[in-house]
């Protein structure tokens, strides 16, 4: 065994001895071996845990990686689809507010005794879509279907009726027990038999054969 000697002086000793006293070692050179031994360890225990740190900090770097990568999808799907709702919304506003337009300028019309669309179709009858110039045609029939109209949505247009046009309508295919569509719409009026024309072409109007008359298979 090797021993190390240490010269201190008289003040420096009383010091480590004191100490010594109240860690409760009985002898000075216990104390002063358990001191050296202790930072021994200590810096042993640095140098270990400098060593396993970079290696602890990729593995856990590497385990967060892929939930990383998903949380980025995440945001990037949830942002594409709050601009879609956006565009939607934008969308939406527009035509309500295309729609509210149409309304007061029909409001501004009657005050000036011009005639609003409901009152034009009750003249008219039936207004077929595929004729109207109108930039919003969604709000123009929206808004006849809300004042009573009958708004037929066929495939390739939508044509709104009046509620007594459309009743006697309905009457007068009861009426007519040919099946020939030309000579059915031969016993028609004009605006009867192109409204009926356009219902057989859609294969909305058909020959019920059991009941032996024309009907429509829509409400």
């Amino acid at each position: 065994m090797k021993a190390i000697i240490i010269e201190l002086d008289d003040k420096t000793y009383n010091e480590i001895e004191e100490m010594a006293k109240k860690e409760g070692y009985r002898l000075v050179s216990e104390y002063v071996k358990a001191v050296l031994l202790s930072k021994q360890k200590g810096q042993m225990s640095s140098d270990i845990m400098s060593q396993i740190m970079p290696k602890l900090e990729r593995k856990i770097q590497d385990l967060i990686n892929p939930f990383t990568s998903q949380i980025a999808d995440l945001k990037k799907k949830y942002a594409e689809i709050i601009e879609k709702i956006e565009e939607i919304q934008s969308k939406n506003g527009e035509k309500q507010e295309e729609g509210e337009r149409e309304e007061k300028k029909e409001a501004e019309s009657r005050k000036r005794g011009r005639k609003s669309a409901i009152e034009i179709l009750e003249e008219q009858g039936a207004v077929f879509e595929s004729e109207l110039k109108l930039r919003n045609k969604d709000a123009f029939f929206g808004k006849l279907e809300r004042e009573g109209a009958k708004v037929l949505h066929l495939e390739n247009e939508r044509i709104a009726l009046s509620k007594k046009f459309y009743e006697e309508f309905i009457e007068r295919l009861k009426q007519i027990n040919t099946p020939d569509p030309e000579e059915a719409a031969s016993k028609m009026n004009q605006k009867q038999a192109k409204l009926f024309m356009k219902l057989v072409a859609d294969a909305t109007a058909i020959f019920d054969g059991d009941k032996k008359h024309w009907r429509l298979i829509i409400d």
